[in-house]
């Protein structure tokens, strides 16, 4: 089955200077069970890319189907009750809320 589908997906964000492209064109598929790694120099996209996999941003072009489901004319609302459904994010660093107990902070999401 598979999770990821990227078609031609693009990005741009617009500057003083016009418009930057940052994604050119990812194609990508990633099935169930899949590991995969995005690694690259710092500026090449990585974290654009990521966003828009994560359901936090959305493409400036391009498809993306995450379990067969076209999420780029989601609105916010259902791409954030995609994510919450179907995506678990673990961070490089642990955003612990320092007031919480460890069990409070797993538990938050619940919520």
């Amino acid at each position: 089955m598979r999770a990821v589908r990227t078609t031609d997906i693009r990005k741009h964000f617009d500057t003083a200077g016009g418009p930057v492209e940052v994604l050119h064109g990812i194609d990508l598929a990633i099935d169930v069970g899949e590991f995969v790694a995005v690694i690259g120099p710092s500026g090449s996209g990585k974290s654009t890319l990521m966003n828009i996999l994560r359901l936090l941003d959305v493409p400036s072009s391009g498809a993306y189907a995450l379990f067969g489901e076209d999420t780029v004319a989601l609105s916010e609302a259902e791409r954030a009750a995609l994510r919450n459904k179907a995506l678990g994010f673990v961070f490089q660093s642990y955003n612990l809320l320092p007031r919480l107990s460890l069990a409070d902070n797993i538990a938050l999401p619940l919520e």
